[in-house]
């Protein structure tokens, strides 16, 4: 009995003791605790003017420190520049000085999983999750940025080494300005909802195929997005947005190009006719979009990009502004892109255009419309391994002239040839001439009295100088009225008349062959007016035939 009473009280010894180390350290934790706070809220203050030799100063409202649960948390933190630092430092020492500058401010910041023990004496550790509530962040381009530096080469060597589980952003907003002293910004989201999981910041992580963005996984979402394009004549906004790099998907909605100018101020300020653009897109789907390679390369891989009936309004003013300047050509568009894209197809659901044009001698705005409209694009790339006079780009599409004429045609796009080389071949449906009095009344002063196209085809090879090719149509009764070019005559005078009834019945062939029941074949031969779009350039090319076709002169 007496060896068992010593070994439990030597027990007893050893647990008292234990205890008593236990409660010291834990009156030295409570001591710690109730100064930490202040300690390391003047820390990280010192820390972040220090490190970034006084170009930011951090300002809060209260920091919460729990070394035993190893989490922080700070309200109302507000990371302010100096543009003042920035200055000098860009005088003295402009390799120091940044290419830009962040103003974040954030309602509360809260860091769990924090290795206080690994922190203080260096080395790598990581973090379960940060979470930021409602941060707004304004980043300020100060010079242009010359560096090709990814982010993790940017980063301390500590932070190199740091993992995150987990980061969330809830209801954030981001704005950029692209000049110091901007007040306008050119670019801005807000209602950002965000969440990226297992997060580290090497090279190793950038260059992983299987993580985008140095995480395994990225899901976001977006209230609302704008970005003013250059020369400030337009502005892309955008609704609710959604991607997940994980399901390699990216929605758009409610997608606007919104003009900011009427098009006589447009073509005021670049001194020749301009174009107005309005498009509305409801809905705008992406899948199989390789976000990986986004973000090491910038380049842009899709599988398939769809838009939902959008609509498009254009008005170019030619009669009181002179068309001059250089045509843009799709071959154009691809080749100027400054990095790498890849969409293998691209759909366009129920588009509806209508283009309205006030011509130089006309006497009042005509226009055409285009509805129904259905368009699919492959092998839409710059990547020369891809796309090749013998593979090229294919856009095929169908849809309603004037919202009754059927039209359908295909056209083979060489997107990298520097001649511009591309083909069209396609078909016209039954419809009626007289459809496009509205365009061709105020540019051309002609009035298709009456008519009835049977069916057409058409087939081109065109370069970005001229266009040659065939075109047939089968047509029954076509007549035309020629209208006064004056516009206090816009009804038919006595000499109109008279020269209508010459055209009608002398130069006109008013049946296609065998009194209408054979097509009529005319040759299509244009020489590309160069300060042209590549759609005007079609249209001339249809416009051609056309007039070859039932012999008017040209």
């Amino acid at each position: 009995m007496e060896q068992p009473r010593k070994n439990w009280s030597k027990r007893k010894k050893y647990l008292a003791g234990g205890a008593s180390v236990l409660l010291v350290i834990l009156v030295l934790l409570l001591v710690v605790s109730r100064n930490v706070n202040s300690w390391a809220e003047q820390k990280l203050q010192k820390q972040i003017a220090t490190q970034s030799k006084g170009l930011y100063s951090l300002e809060m409202a209260k920091l919460e420190v729990s070394l035993l649960a190893g989490s922080a948390q700070v309200d109302s933190l507000w990371l302010v520049p100096n543009e003042a630092v920035w200055k000098q430092m860009q005088k003295t020492s402009p390799a120091q000085a940044p290419a830009s500058v962040s103003d974040l401010k954030a309602d509360r910041v809260q860091v769990r999983g924090i290795s206080y023990i690994k922190l203080l004496f260096g080395g790598a550790f990581s973090l379960s999750s940060i979470q930021l509530d409602h941060p707004q962040w304004v980043l300020r381009q100060m010079k242009e940025d010359t560096t090709s530096q990814p982010l993790h080469e940017t980063v301390g060597e500590q932070f190199r080494k740091t993992g995150i589980n987990e980061i969330r952003v809830k209801d954030g907003a981001f704005r950029f300005k692209n000049k110091p002293g901007r007040q306008a910004e050119l670019f801005a989201v807000s209602g950002v909802e965000l969440e990226a999981q297992g997060i580290k910041l090497d090279s190793a992580s950038l260059q992983d195929t299987s993580r985008a963005f140095y995480s395994e996984k990225v899901t976001a979402s977006v209230k609302e997005a704008t970005f003013w394009l250059p020369q400030g004549n337009y502005k892309l906004k955008s609704g609710p947005m959604q991607a997940s790099t994980k399901k390699q998907e990216l929605t758009l909605n409610k997608l606007q190009l919104i003009p900011l100018a009427s098009a006589a101020q447009m073509s005021k300020k670049a001194g020749m006719a301009v174009t107005r653009f309005s498009v509305q897109v409801p809905e705008l789907r992406l899948s199989n979009v390789d976000f990986g390679t986004l973000s090491r390369t910038s380049n842009v891989h899709v599988g398939s990009l769809v838009a939902y009936k959008p609509r498009v309004n254009a008005y170019k003013d030619g009669k009181n502004y002179p068309t001059k300047g250089s045509g843009i050509m799709p071959h154009d568009l691809v080749q100027k892109l400054t990095f790498g894209v890849n969409i293998r197809t691209a759909k366009v659901r129920d588009l509806y255009v209508r283009y309205e044009e006030l011509a130089e001698k006309a006497f009042k705005t005509g226009y055409v419309t285009g509805s129904n409209i259905d368009l699919t694009l492959t092998n839409l790339t710059n990547d020369k391994n891809l796309i090749s006079m013998k593979r090229p780009a294919v856009l095929k599409g169908s849809g309603l002239l004037m919202g009754k004429a059927p039209m359908q045609a295909t056209v083979r796009l060489a997107l990298l040839d520097p001649n511009g080389y591309h083909s069209i071949e396609g078909t016209i449906g039954k419809g009626y001439p007289a459809i496009l009095n509205p365009m061709v009344e105020p540019s051309m002063f002609v009035r298709v009295k009456s008519g009835v196209l049977q069916r057409g085809s058409f087939k081109l090879e065109l370069t970005k100088t001229s266009a040659q090719g065939s075109m047939q149509l089968q047509y029954d009764d076509f007549k035309i009225d020629l209208l006064n070019k004056k516009e206090e005559k816009k009804k038919q005078g006595l000499g109109s008349k008279l020269k209508s009834l010459v055209a009608n019945k002398v130069i006109l062939k008013s049946e296609s062959e065998e009194d209408g029941k054979a097509p009529r074949e005319g040759k299509i031969q244009v020489q590309r007016r160069s300060e042209r779009s590549f759609l005007t350039y079609w249209k001339d090319c249809l416009a051609n035939g056309v007039l070859s076709i039932i012999g008017a002169p040209m």
